[in-house]
């Protein structure tokens, strides 16, 4: 589908959630009045101590997924939301996140990068819900929205050894009222058109081991890379990659979360001529947050990412960070962020002005308005 033809998409769609918004009567039989509309506002301001000089407008900051803007304001995205509710008469719904921004170029430069996330959802009369289309991933704790996160930023583990977005097919089912259970057939690790022959896949197991404690497994599979794009970006490498991903989160009252993120990764070139993809990576993130009250909270992630054997585009580093985050809620629903995060390589992995370094510290203010 061409860019041309996705923006038509993307202003048609928002004229239906204004026409919401202004208050237009829909009659009962209207197939709108299943329709609801939400939006994300994010923007950031950041400064990077090391004052990395960058030949590309908007990049800086080394080893960041999308906080990259170095001194200098910057529109991370402005996200529009729609979704239709399943009903009696029609069991289809229908998610779709489009947005635009800095984080939008980061995450693809496919002619489908405004899509985020689109996908029909259908519930079977056993209870199972399939979802097609495009969809975040089931990998992580963290997720591209930074309004959903602990933090602002995304750790090394979310950036460098985890996927963002698939294309396929998601099947979910709740096993027992403790335990759901999910399996994926999809194109790739961020791939919407398949980069080989052949599918990737993997499942979930989400266990709520008490009201305050629960649990998820995840598992991700299949060949990877073929086109440049996806996990081997830069080169035409094949790699058979299996990933473990494991998620614990503690709440012990309303006010108090604590969550760790481990994950390990093991790949190995298909063929004789691949032998350059292979290698493991693994890495660990634990997080602590504490809703002070309804107008304050602080949030701290310490975390560890080890790329051995360069897979990720590391050159083979080591990568730690500590960061923490001041909270404060706006009027209505906005959010202001003060966060303050000290990055640690075994290399020079940062930019130093003209030269490298093995460290790097900065702070960003973010404001993120929910509508």
């Amino acid at each position: 589908m061409s860019s041309r033809n996705l923006s038509r998409i993307a202003r048609s769609l928002t004229l239906v959630a204004l026409s919401s918004l202004a208050g237009v009567s829909l009659a009962d039989d209207n197939p709108l009045k299943d329709w609801s509309f939400s939006g994300l506002y994010d923007t950031y301001y950041q400064y990077n101590f090391n004052q990395p000089v960058s030949g590309a407008p908007g990049i800086g900051t080394n080893g960041h997924q999308f906080d990259v803007a170095n001194n200098q304001f910057s529109l991370a995205v402005l996200q529009l939301n729609l979704t239709k509710k399943a009903t009696d008469a029609n069991p289809f719904a229908f998610t779709a996140n489009l947005w635009i921004g800095k984080d939008a170029d980061l995450v693809s430069g496919n002619s489908d990068k405004l899509v985020q996330q689109a996908y029909v959802t259908y519930v079977t009369k056993s209870g199972v819900t399939l979802d097609f289309g495009k969809f975040l991933t089931w990998i992580g704790y963290e997720s591209v929205g930074s309004a959903d996160n602990d933090q602002y930023s995304r750790s090394f583990l979310f950036t460098d050894g985890q996927p963002i977005y698939h294309m396929g097919l998601r099947a979910t089912k709740q096993a027992t009222k403790a335990i759901s259970v999910s399996g994926y057939l999809v194109n790739g690790w961020n791939e919407t058109d398949d980069a080989n022959a052949s599918k990737s896949y993997g499942a979930t197991a989400a266990i709520t081991v008490t009201p305050k404690l629960s649990a998820t497994l995840n598992y991700y599979g299949g060949n990877e890379g073929g086109t440049g794009n996806g996990f081997n970006a830069g080169s035409t490498l094949v790699t058979n990659v299996n990933m473990l991903d494991a998620i614990a989160t503690f709440t012990p009252n309303d006010k108090l979360k604590f969550a760790v993120n481990a994950d390990y990764t093991s790949a190995k070139g298909v063929t004789a001529g691949d032998a350059a993809a292979s290698g493991h990576f693994s890495g660990i993130a634990l997080y602590a947050r504490d809703q002070i009250n309804a107008k304050y909270a602080v949030a701290l992630r310490g975390e560890t990412f080890s790329d051995p054997d360069g897979l990720r585009g590391t050159g083979g580093a080591r990568l730690s960070s500590i960061t923490g985050n001041i909270d404060v809620a706006g009027p209505g629903t906005a959010l202001f962020r003060l966060e303050v995060r000290y990055d640690k390589s075994n290399m020079n992995s940062f930019p130093d002005g003209g030269k490298g370094s093995d460290n790097q510290t900065l702070v960003t203010l973010s404001h993120v308005l929910k509508f």
